[in-house]
């Protein structure tokens, strides 16, 4: 029923940046220490060694195909698009063609980013620090690889064009009309007509971060150390994808609940103006006769999908971060380190056809992180407590062991939810940490809209992306590590054992929603359950190692 063959073309791409760097410290009397610096960064645009690239997307160019397209419209128009607004525009720009650049993209030019840190005594066992900085992510090869449509060619199985009523495509000959050669960028705009298209953004942004921090630490008696900061980072111009050949949102219903007769007036077959006209390597929505009215209305009906990148997005990062350690002293060190956190962000959108990215949690947002380690010198052997006075072969056994531990645990990620009806509040979605089960992770019953035949389809959607409170498993982890140092002749000789997830607890993956993880399809038999053949963390390991200094 489907296949292909590709044929791939090989590149070599290449991008450098300079970047130069100033800074000096000053003390400013006995107290404080000022380090200020900026730095700059140019970027040379990407390039493929002999061209073998997509450059951009030209909206105005006219494909040759439009006068007979739409003709053949004006006879079974759609009443949203006139027929004179019927156009077949729009294109595949080539680098070092027609009078483009060798470079895939223009590069910013004004990258400068300024540093300042700062150390102040407050007494002789408190100190504050604060530090600003800014930062740029590069473009090059960060974005991804050269596109090369046209370079590479791929020959699909058109079994049918009529739904199945005759067969063009069979087993015995698979490719009635041949498998295709790249032709490169000899096609111009006509390249990849059809089928779904990718482009560099002519004019990228940098991806820019802000960060500050500022922190007191405090030194205590017995050793120990105590350190509260907060920290805070602002990202701004962060790239997002792009489908610019979405159907606009204005022809989507806004119904709250499925609005049947959208769905079967955008699904509706019409003819087909492009029937005949594309290559048979078009996608296979547009190769019939007929043609859902929902392609019709779309910007760029002649191809499937025009993706690109943007500079739209933004994030929000905010800690407090708390360390407490006691240094290494009477057998014994122990650290532990506390941050409570918000992570929030815009770079993925509700809609292909919203003006701008949904705003919320980010995927990656994790409230909760606490971490504590140690290691303890056991008191046995010479010089110690126990044993002291042993030798021979009882001092050899009983010297020198340590028992070291580290304890994680991490609130889960948030989970992401589809289009779904949703009537009641989003509060009441999570469960108790004990009332939690592998079969029921979060309240199926807060108000979900279950039935299938009540979903949504062809909406727009408003139903949020992640819920907050509403997350995949803890973290809960400890590794412990016992080990013996013997020495040798003026050598050691170290036995090690180690059991990492000591107590064997399983990590429940989060999954991507509809088959493996938790299940957040509401029409799915096991919505709310973990469902997963494995689990995210590695079971308990035991390791046993032998290590010769010498």
């Amino acid at each position: 029923s489907s296949g292909a063959v590709t044929r791939a073309a090989s590149y070599d791409e290449k991008s450098q940046v300079w970047g130069f760097f100033v800074q000096d410290d000053w003390r400013v009397g006995s107290r404080m220490t000022v380090n200020l610096g900026l730095r700059y960064e140019y970027e040379t645009p990407m390039t493929e060694k002999d061209n073998k690239s997509v450059r951009g997307f030209d909206a105005t160019a006219v494909q040759a195909i439009e006068a007979a397209a739409r003709a053949r419209y004006a006879l079974n128009p759609t009443p949203e698009v006139p027929v004179s607004s019927f156009n077949v525009r729009g294109g595949l720009t080539f680098a070092g063609v027609d009078g483009q650049p060798r470079g895939l993209y223009e590069t910013p030019k004004t990258n400068f980013m300024p540093r300042v840190g700062m150390t102040f005594k407050l007494d002789e066992l408190t100190v504050l620090r604060g530090g600003y900085g800014m930062f740029y992510g590069f473009l090059g090869q960060r974005r991804g690889d050269v596109f090369q449509s046209g370079f590479s060619q791929n020959t699909n199985i058109i079994p049918s064009l009529d739904n199945g009523l005759t067969f063009i495509g069979t087993l015995t000959n698979p490719f009635p009309t041949g498998i295709q050669d790249p032709v490169g960028s000899a096609l111009g705009i006509q390249t990849f007509i059809g089928q779904s298209i990718t482009y560099f953004d002519p004019n990228p942004k940098s991806p820019r971060t802000q960060r500050w921090q500022v922190g007191i630490q405090r030194e205590f008696a017995g050793q120990w150390v105590a350190e509260a900061s907060y920290v805070g980072n602002h990202g701004t111009q962060l790239q997002t994808a792009r489908n610019i050949n979405a159907t606009p949102n204005q022809y989507l219903s806004t119904s709250p609940v499925r609005d049947q007769a959208t769905i079967n007036y955008l699904g509706a077959n019409i003819p087909n103006p492009f029937f005949g006209l594309l290559p048979s390597t078009a996608a296979t929505a547009l190769q019939g006769a007929n043609i859902g009215r929902e392609r019709l209305l779309r910007p760029y009906p002649e191809f499937d999908a025009v993706n690109t990148t943007t500079n739209e997005g933004w994030s929000w990062y905010h800690a407090l971060q708390v360390t407490l350690q006691r240094r290494f002293a009477a057998g014994y060190t122990i650290s532990g380190a506390y941050t409570y956190s918000k992570f929030t962000e815009a770079v993925d959108f509700l809609n292909a056809g919203d003006p701008g990215p949904w705003e919320g949690i980010s995927a990656v947002d994790v409230p909760h992180r606490l971490t504590a380690n140690g290691i303890l010198e056991l008191p046995f052997g010479r010089g110690r407590r126990i044993g002291g006075d042993a030798n021979g072969f009882v001092s050899v056994l009983i010297s020198g062991w340590q028992l070291s531990g580290i304890y994680t645990y991490q609130s889960g990620f948030p989970l992401a939810f589809g289009n779904i009806i949703f009537t009641g509040n989003t509060d009441d979605i999570d469960l108790p940490a004990g009332e939690r089960t592998l079969t029921r992770w979060f309240n199926t019953d807060a108000g979900f809209n279950t039935v299938s035949t009540q979903q949504l389809g062809s909406n727009v959607r408003t139903f949020p992306l992640r819920v907050e409170n509403v997350r995949s498993d803890t973290v809960n982890n400890v590794d412990v590590s016992l080990i013996k140092n013997t020495a040798i002749a003026g050598k050691t000789l170290e036995l090690r054992f180690d059991a990492l997830n000591a107590f064997n607890h399983p990590l429940f993956p989060r999954g991507n929603s509809t088959t493996t993880g938790i299940i957040t399809t509401p029409t799915a038999a096991n919505f709310g359950a973990t469902v997963s053949s494995a689990q995210e963390n590695y079971a308990r390991r035991v390791q046993i190692s032998v290590k010769f200094l010498f």
